[in-house]
């Protein structure tokens, strides 16, 4: 009961943490995007700077992936937040002088550190929760990234007219302040028996081993797919379309720009808490791995649907209803993803198979974004073309990897049956 009452704790403590430094984070980004998008009113700037924010996550993966080895991923995790702080301050130096390219890349290297972090967070669920509670408590551990971003929102639409972006820097760095000092009051309930020093293998070699972990578990392989292919196809199209979109499309100004992010905000809390209230008392991953399919194309379905009729009606208000859909859905399956990892991950393999299906995500959301943003100059700002493309895309991906599920699933499934027919027999 006592390990029980403090991994309770400690999910409290690293959750409102998580939510802390992502709302103070996301705040500079809406902030920093909007200025940007007033003074060029290019689309493609506009969505390079935005595509900037996922690229540091493929830096860190090239150099490593597994992050299971030396310090405690919780002592881990304050000392990074304390570093984020540190790199933060410089940014002040440059805002009297509006020199936004030395910003994007102090934003850019604080990026790194912070995507680090972001493997290592999920590293120390092995340290900070039960094991017998780990998964449900991973996701709603990752549901607290997400309400600070809904935090991020509501801020952005309240105060926005009175923030400068100097004020809105000090804010950043003290959320990474306090975020660690969070980190400081939980307590490790797990021994957590990582090597001291492990060499850095070959980047080669890493992404072979996770090939291999996922050609050996094709449920983490269905699952490994859906983070980046959700984020690329959903998160990273429609960060773009965000400071865009109300503007161009409907013709409103920037309040509704920040009711978007408000409405994005209250979706993904919703999709993310949603499914982890779902997961722990449905047991999805003890059922039959078929009804996760089944769920993941359904709701994948829907969700690009509702993205296109977002962009289609002239309606702000009916915009606003399959544009919130579309949010919670696409989160919904984000997550289901997300815990799949946790779940069916090998065994030292957690931080390397998440950091690798998350730099792909990273990789591929940055492309996709400036390829929006250069789609919308080219076609003046034609926002049906891009989203029908786009999402058309991402359900023939989701249809592919259910079939090479199935592939994987053949040998297993034969392996069964003849093992049935010679206990027939």
């Amino acid at each position: 009961m006592a390990v029980l009452n403090q991994g309770r704790l400690n999910l409290l403590l690293a959750s409102s943490s998580l939510t802390i430094s992502s709302a103070g984070s996301i705040l500079l980004h809406i902030v920093f995007a909007l200025k940007i998008y007033e003074q060029t009113q290019s689309g493609l700037l506009t969505s390079f700077f935005i595509s900037l924010q996922w690229l540091p996550m493929l830096l860190v993966i090239i150099y490593r992936s597994d992050w299971e080895h030396g310090l405690n991923p919780r002592t881990r995790w304050y000392l990074l937040d304390g570093l984020c702080a540190l790199l933060t301050l410089p940014i002040l130096l440059f805002i009297p002088s509006t020199d936004y390219f030395a910003i994007v890349g102090l934003l850019f290297v604080r990026g790194i550190f912070d995507q680090i972090n972001r493997i290592n967070k999920t590293v120390a669920v092995k340290a900070l929760f039960p094991k017998e509670k780990a998964i449900h408590y991973a996701s709603f551990l990752q549901t607290g990234y997400h309400v600070g971003i809904g935090l991020a929102a509501v801020i952005g639409i309240f105060l926005i007219d009175n923030l400068d972006l100097m004020t809105v820097v000090w804010i950043d760095a003290a959320t990474f302040v306090v975020s660690a000092g969070l980190l400081l009051c939980t307590t490790s309930i797990n021994a957590v028996d990582f090597p001291r020093q492990v060499a850095r293998s070959p980047f080669k070699k890493r992404i072979q081993e996770y090939m291999e972990a996922l050609r050996s578990e094709p449920r983490l392989f269905f699952c490994a797919i859906l983070p980046p292919a959700t984020a690329t196809f959903f998160q990273g199209t429609y960060s773009v379309l965000q400071p865009l979109f109300p503007i161009q499309g409907l013709g409103l100004g920037t309040a509704e720009v920040s009711i978007s992010y408000i409405l994005a905000s209250i979706a993904i809390v919703a999709g993310s808490s949603g499914f982890s209230i779902f997961c722990k008392r449905y047991q999805l991953f003890e059922r039959s791995f078929q009804q996760t399919i089944f769920l993941v194309v359904s709701l994948s379905f829907i969700a690009a649907l509702s993205y296109v009729l977002s962009v289609w009606t002239q309606s702000p208000v009916v915009s606003a209803i399959f544009f919130t859909i579309m949010v919670l859905l696409f989160e919904f399956v984000w997550m289901n993803g997300y815990a799949g990892i946790v779940a069916f991950a090998p065994n030292g393999k957690l931080g390397s198979v998440f950091g690798i299906s998350f730099s792909i995500g990273c990789l591929m959301a940055s492309f996709i974004g400036m390829l929006v943003g250069l789609l919308l100059d080219m076609t003046e700002n034609n926002f049906l073309l891009a989203v029908g493309t786009f999402m058309s895309i991402y359900l023939l991906i989701i249809f592919i990897g259910w079939s090479q599920y199935r592939k994987l699933m053949a040998p297993a499934e034969t392996a069964v049956l003849s093992t049935l027919q010679e206990k027939e027999n």
